[in-house]
């Protein structure tokens, strides 16, 4: 059952010359689990605007073959910042429900209420049965309950992980019972536990959800229909992201064939054309490039025929390139990354001893052993909230342990990439901000040029940029370095797929170590040589 149709959706931003999207046509049915992927900056989050409705196309349409679809949508990294505990927080969607329940128990727990108080606290009662405020909390404790979030109705909204975050907004969302789900990257910041939930979820889900991901194991355990936006059109498999892979790489193989075969049919027939045009020239001086005879008339000119077959061929050219045309495929620039060789690269590099680390009361490292040897790419892994992060910050100096000694080898250069973008100088130029880390423009633009960022980008402020942009900036501050050493903590969320799998390439041909915290299977499985586990 359709829920939404676009059809030949054409859209241009009011400063830009070029189309963003160009003639896109598809459908959203209802129990579908659909997986829009494409490259950082290609249109997607365009594309969901005009889905949602807050932009409107350039020209084409979307209509709704049954009724106006109710939407939900899970914006990227958006954080609970009040103080309400989960379950008040959920109540809220009802603002009307939540301010009758709130002032009942504000006036049932005072001991001595007066008279005006006892009447308004039976007028609240009368408007809890008139409202059915009954049903709303009913609906939002079996949602607690769905979503796995018992263990949190009574925390506070400002102290969740940003996995526990996402399942409070998929929770809020659930209680306007949509029609349709919109999530934009919704496994960045989750930990494996906390993707296996949401895949188990998604799957389970009986209505439409269209998602954003780059995570290429997520979109294979959960898509059934694949889109894919690339300059400004799209492609559309059905399946999951394994299938899709294959069958792009199939069509590719297939088109370039195609296009091959008529390159070589064309160039042929121009080059039997051209032999007759040539021929009828040098037949004899006298006749004209028309075909034309001597001053007097001859019944047969061979030069005049040669000269027709000549023009027959190139009209049959033109009726191939017009009523048959084959397009060359589309294919991605070969573009690869290289972090700076390593010199010297001795044997152990670090080593950590009899670690504790402690916030206050809470201890978060105890007695913890841990060896570094040159060369290594050792995935730091462990739930959200664990101590990844900390011991990151304990190998780089920003934190001293509680107890324990830490030791570098001589010469050890760390390059850090940190998964809170903000902590970026939102003030600062792309250009200014990366010429702290190489004197040479150059480099830097053939770094940045090969993760896609172009042109005048280069003089944009940093605040303004999307949080692909922001990766891609920090990833490229990494490139300029000349470092022995790369902590990275989750460096591929917000990076689209092309862009992961060309740091998977660079990283595992770098001669340095990593130590790496991801959730990102494909990426583990492709880089780690071995796993240091937080429990």
């Amino acid at each position: 059952m359709q829920a939404i149709r676009l059809k030949n959706i054409h859209f241009t931003y009011p400063d830009q010359y070029q189309e963003i999207l160009s003639g896109i046509t598809l459908d959203i049915c209802d129990g579908q689990k659909i997986a829009l992927i494409g490259k950082n900056g290609c249109g997607k989050s365009t594309l969901l605007k005009i889905i949602r409705g807050e932009l409107q196309p350039t020209s084409g349409s979307i209509s709704y073959p049954i009724a106006v679809p109710k939407i939900g949508y899970l914006p990227q990294d958006l954080m609970i910042s009040n103080q309400l505990t989960v379950r008040d927080f959920l109540l809220q969607g009802d603002i009307n429900s939540y301010n009758i329940i709130r002032e009942i128990n504000t006036l049932s727990a005072e001991k001595n209420l007066c008279v005006e108080d006892g009447l308004h606290l039976a007028e609240l009662w009368q408007n809890y049965d008139h409202d059915n405020v009954l049903f709303w909390e009913q609906n939002v404790d079996e949602v607690i309950r769905k979503m796995d979030l018992n263990a949190l109705a009574n925390q506070s909204c400002n102290t969740l992980s940003a996995g526990e975050t996402t399942r409070v907004q998929l929770a809020l969302l659930l209680l306007q019972n949509p029609d349709i789900l919109i999530l934009d990257e919704p496994t960045n910041h989750l930990d494996l536990q906390e993707l296996m939930w949401l895949e188990n979820w998604l799957n389970n889900y009986p209505k439409a959800i269209l998602y954003v991901s780059h995570d290429r194991v997520f979109i294979d355990h959960t898509a059934s229909k694949i889109i894919e936006l690339e300059k400004g059109k799209v492609v559309i498999r059905k399946g999951n992201y394994e299938s899709f892979t294959k069958d792009k790489q199939e069509l590719q193989e297939h088109q370039l064939k195609q296009y091959m075969q008529r390159t070589k049919l064309i160039g042929k027939l121009q080059e039997a054309a051209q032999k007759r045009h040539n021929w009828a020239n040098s037949f004899q001086k006298e006749t004209r490039p028309e075909g034309g005879g001597f001053v007097y008339e001859s019944i047969f000119n061979a030069a005049r025929t040669m000269n027709q077959q000549a023009k027959h061929i190139e009209e049959r050219i033109i009726m191939l390139q017009n009523r048959f045309p084959i397009e060359k495929p589309i294919r991605d620039k070969t573009r690869k990354i290289m972090f700076s060789p390593v010199q010297g690269q001795p044997k152990e590099l670090l080593s950590l001893k009899d670690i504790d680390f402690s916030y206050g009361e809470k201890q978060v490292l105890h007695n913890l052993y841990f060896y570094l040897w040159g060369g290594e790419k050792i995935w730091l892994a462990g739930a959200n909230g664990i101590g990844k992060t900390t011991l990151l910050k304990i190998i780089t100096g920003e934190l001293k342990p509680t107890k324990g000694t830490v030791s570098y080898t001589n010469f050890l250069k760390v390059g850090v990439y940190n998964q809170n973008l903000n902590t970026l100088p939102g003030n600062l130029t792309i250009l200014e901000f990366l010429k702290q880390f190489s004197d040479s423009e150059m480099e830097i633009r053939n770094f940045m040029g090969c993760l896609g960022l172009t042109g005048d980008i280069a003089y944009q402020k940093i605040e303004v940029l999307s949080w692909g942009e922001k990766a891609k900036v920090q990833l490229t501050s990494l490139l300029c370095g000349k470092y022995n050493l790369l902590l990275l903590d989750e460096p591929t969320n917000h990076l689209d797929i092309k862009t992961r799998e060309m740091l998977e390439q660079a990283l595992n041909q770098y001669q340095g170590a990593v130590i790496f915290v991801s959730h990102d299977r494909a990426f583990i499985q492709n880089l780690a040589t071995r796993k240091f586990e937080l429990k």
